[in-house]
């Protein structure tokens, strides 16, 4: 281990020298700093180095210690921020790995996405989004503080208390805006063309819901959408499910349209309620060729219900997994754009400052074998997303077209082994490997990228 932690470490060294490692503020822990670094001093550009390098670097890497402390000895501007300094090196060391989603997350944004995946946290509850330098409400999540201040969507939040919001990181806004349940913050908003007006709103806890359900054509089609794979999906999906199958629709539409993911096993336990006990929902390969297989749990409430599924270029990660899945078991029609793309698995490492870590350890396939990681699912009807223009008038072809294949016929129920005749082409059965239980509930498939709309 010692040997992998100097190569990696050897890395840091070019990044640093040349400025290039402040992607996301990403960082390593704050106790490879504290330990090792030498107090920043007032000396000369000849002054000789100490010899506080720590002896298990002296013969392999002296020369990250030795930039190290030029530039605490000589940089111009005093105080440096040692941690700042720190995250910069380290992210620099993750990003040279040339992986975009083994990262660093520095302990602010760890703890945004920890809460975004346990589905609640304190404050105004409005999803927000930095557009051109300006801090926008997308829109204020029903009943929250913000809603019930009369917060609308495209309203922009220019002043929190008093620190202006502009140009500003939009998790550095947000950690301005949430705040502890009962407490205020006063608000400077902008409408549109009208004078800017202020707003006092006190913080409450704020519940997300993941799954969002209703009726369509006369309670004839059941409509679902998963927002992400968080802590209450199963529940919510289940509950939303149950409701909607107990007025008989003739089918179901599961919409993951801009679902960027989530856990592991609640991807497999979400799959697990639309196809049958046993079926293989992934194939998990580490880089030592070992292969894991991940496969449904049984009990699924929505196995013979004709089903579509709605993706777009915003489903990745766990989305992906389960449109796969369901298009290999020929479960569902699925209707959209391509997704994202992402087939890769990161374990969570927490570190002592409550950074993390986040590694990829692995690569995942679908059922039959195929790759998603850079390629995607590409949909069996092809429907372009939206345009502004659309949106603007309520208007989703993507969702017309599915209620139109619902209508026609077009969409058949599944056979009872999870395979069906619907409109999917048949793949090469899935290689014979080692099956595994769900040993690791911390690996994750999702939030490597950051969404830039954030809930405040």
């Amino acid at each position: 281990m010692k040997a992998i932690a100097r190569i990696l470490l050897m890395l840091v060294v070019a990044v640093l020298i040349v400025g290039g490692a402040f992607f996301f503020g990403f960082a390593v822990s704050r106790a490879v700093v504290q330990g090792n670094a030498p107090a920043p001093v007032t000396a000369s550009a000849n002054a000789p180095l100490s010899n506080d390098t720590p002896p298990e670097f002296k013969q392999d890497m002296p020369v990250f210690w030795e930039a190290w402390q030029i530039i605490n000895n000589n940089f111009y501007k005093q105080p440096i921020d040692q941690e700042k300094m720190t995250y910069g090196a380290v992210g620099g060391m993750v990003d040279s790995l040339g992986d975009v989603h083994t990262a660093f997350v520095d302990p602010q944004r760890a703890a945004y996405l920890q809460q975004q995946l346990q589905g609640s946290f304190e404050g105004i509850g409005a999803t927000v989004e930095m557009v051109n330098g300006r801090l926008t409400i997308i829109a204020p999540i029903k009943g929250t503080p913000a809603d019930q201040a009369g917060l609308q969507a495209g309203d922009v939040i220019l002043q929190v208390d008093d620190t202006l919001i502009q140009n500003m990181d939009v998790m550095q806004a947000i950690s301005l805006i949430r705040g502890p349940k009962g407490t205020d913050v006063h608000l400077k908003v902008q409408r549109g063309t009208q004078p800017a007006f202020d707003v006092t709103i006190t913080r409450n806890t704020i519940n997300v819901p993941e799954v969002t359900a209703k009726m369509l054509e006369d309670d004839s089609i059941a409509y679902v959408e998963l927002s992400e794979f968080g802590d209450k999906a199963p529940t919510e999906l289940r509950k939303a499910l149950v409701e909607a199958l107990a007025k008989n629709p003739k089918a179901l539409i599961f919409d993951l349209r801009g679902n960027p993911g989530g856990y592991l096993h609640i991807a497999i336990q979400v799959a697990s309620e639309f196809i049958d006990q046993d079926q293989v929902v992934l194939i998990e390969k580490f880089k030592n060729g070992d292969q894991k297989l991940y496969k449904t749990e049984g009990g699924g409430v929505a196995t013979k219900i004709p089903l579509v599924l709605l993706v777009n270029e915003g489903s990745a990660s766990a989305s992906e997994i389960l449109a796969a899945s369901l298009r290999d078991h020929k479960r569902a029609v699925i209707v959209g754009q391509k997704t994202f793309g992402k087939g890769s698995v990161q374990t969570t490492h927490q570190l002592s400052d409550q950074s993390q870590l986040r590694v990829t350890i692995a690569n995942f396939y679908s059922p039959d074998d195929i790759t998603i990681n850079h390629v995607g699912v590409t949909p069996d009807v092809e429907i372009p997303d939206p345009t502004d223009f659309e949106r603007s008038r309520g208007v989703d072809p993507q969702l017309q077209k599915a209620i139109d294949m619902i209508k026609n016929g077009d969409i058949q129920k599944p056979a009872s082994t999870g395979k069906s005749s619907q409109l999917i082409t048949p793949h090469v059965a899935a290689p014979v490997g080692e099956t595994g239980l769900l040993q690791d509930l911390r690996e994750w498939l999702a939030f490597n990228f950051f969404t830039p709309r954030v809930h405040a």
